[in-house]
């Protein structure tokens, strides 16, 4: 089964060496992705494109999944943990 990072490569690698995809991940990600790998994001999920060039890098961050100790020790303790939208709620 591919990974999430397996795919995100193989549209990085498709947009370098595919100028006409690379135009139309830029302009409308889900359309061109659907199109060329015959993915479909729920709508509910944001595709979104960043291109650095000589005056702007852009910094991909992984969403942080982590427990606080505040947070592990309320799981510990019987209550509940669950990721949401890449967000921990904790009950």
């Amino acid at each position: 089964m591919e990974t999430q990072s397996d795919f995100m490569q193989r549209v990085i690698d498709k947009a370098g060496e595919d100028a006409e995809f690379r135009t139309r991940l830029r302009d409308n990600p889900r359309l061109a992705i659907k199109e060329t790998f015959d993915i479909q994001f729920p709508d509910s999920f944001n595709v979104v494109v960043h291109e650095n060039d000589a005056r702007t890098a852009h910094i991909l961050l992984r969403a942080s999944t982590e427990l606080t100790d505040v947070q592990l020790q309320r799981a510990a303790g019987g209550g509940g943990v669950c990721l949401i939208n890449d967000t921990l709620a904790v009950g």
